[in-house]
């Protein structure tokens, strides 16, 4: 028996579980920069303000670096269709 392939759906499939894994870690780390920029602002300690700085700082780095992603795969599938 002949096995059926199916490559084409395999691929929108892939690219479309990538761009909900993006939007997912997006909005995770959107709240966990909010939070921590929240956290950063109300403490009164050096070193809280310190660590609730950079934390602030690495997560919105990493969120913006997470919606430029997101963007790009935006174009790639708006480019397929």
């Amino acid at each position: 028996m002949a096995k059926r392939r199916v490559k084409a759906a395999g691929k929108k499939d892939s690219l479309r579980n990538k761009i909900d894994v993006l939007w997912k870690n997006l909005v995770l780390f959107l709240v966990l920069f909010v939070f921590s920029y929240l956290l950063y602002s109300i403490s009164s300690s050096a070193l809280f303000l310190n660590l609730f700085g950079t934390l602030a700082i690495l997560f919105g780095f990493i969120s913006f670096a997470l919606l430029l992603v997101l963007m790009v795969f935006l174009v790639l599938r708006a480019s397929r269709r």
